[in-house]
């Protein structure tokens, strides 16, 4: 769903989300700890998010990814809230 021009995106959560990259080939996840890291926009990169408790309300928590043009221009975000059922 990346925007047409999109080669690399970033991810941005809640601390109540855990994210991780998974890159083709089935290699490690890589945590995403904060704002700032980017990957490459490859066919086969996943997204795995969770979370490791129940929300104290409804979509009390975020990810947002964005997506990002040649050079590190900004194109778009996509986000999505997110409520831990306990």
């Amino acid at each position: 769903a990346a925007p047409a021009g999109a080669v690399a995106f970033g991810v941005k959560h809640t601390d109540g989300v855990s994210v991780a990259v998974v890159s083709r080939g089935g290699r490690e996840p890589e945590a995403v700890a904060g704002a700032g890291a980017r990957w490459p926009l490859d066919e086969g990169t996943v997204l795995r998010v969770s979370m490791s408790r129940a929300s104290s309300e409804v979509n009390d928590n975020k990810v947002t990814v964005s997506f990002y043009a040649e050079g590190g221009k900004p194109m778009n975000q996509a986000g999505v809230f997110l409520t831990g059922v306990g």
